[in-house]
């Protein structure tokens, strides 16, 4: 072999391994942008389904997003979760975070209605009881909190919920709860 001949094999080899790194650098960035909008959903499709319900606004009610967490106790009532992080919430859509309490105690605990404290953002929406607000022991009852936001309510909310309570003795307990999420488009 000549040198012309070793250089031309040399320089075709150094072609093919610069060819092979780069295909295989573009294969990386499509798989990669292709898990990403899997994982996230598409730009034209909502990141949690529809339930194919609408609020009192006519907006659609989509599955709530994000994670609750935790387990909040005082006295004879658990709640689950102690905090929902919705986190990112499109606009102009409705979601249902839901709380389990529990009576865990010997006696009767009534749950009053909740007040709702803006730690930040705006808005509280409709708190919903679905059964009773009287909870004997062993009982259990869920609760909601419609949240729905539209342009100019945009950006973080964070809000505790403070449900008070009542024991058959006349005592009083507030159980705290919270749920942040990040309205935008």
């Amino acid at each position: 072999m000549t040198n012309t001949t070793n250089r031309r094999a040399e320089r075709e080899r150094s072609h093919l391994i610069r060819w092979i790194a780069s295909t295989a650098g573009a294969i990386a960035i499509v798989a990669a942008s292709a898990m990403a909008i899997t994982a996230q959903g598409s730009p034209s499709s909502p990141i949690t389904p529809a339930t194919r319900e609408t609020n009192s606004m006519g907006m659609p009610v989509i599955a709530t997003p994000g994670v609750g967490s935790g387990t909040a106790e005082i006295a004879s009532l658990t709640a689950t979760p102690s905090k929902w992080a919705l986190g990112r919430v499109k606009l102009n859509v409705a979601v249902r975070p839901t709380w389990k309490f529990t009576n865990t105690g010997s006696d009767t605990v009534s749950l009053s209605q909740p007040h709702v404290e803006i730690n930040k953002g705006c808005c509280p929406g409709t708190l919903t009881f679905h059964g009773p607000s009287t909870l004997t022991p062993g009982q259990s009852t869920n609760l909601t909190f419609e949240l729905s936001m539209h342009p100019g309510m945009d950006g973080t909310h964070d809000m505790t919920l403070h449900m008070p309570m009542q024991h058959a003795d006349s005592t009083k307990n507030v159980i705290d709860l919270t749920v942040t999420g990040d309205f935008r488009d």
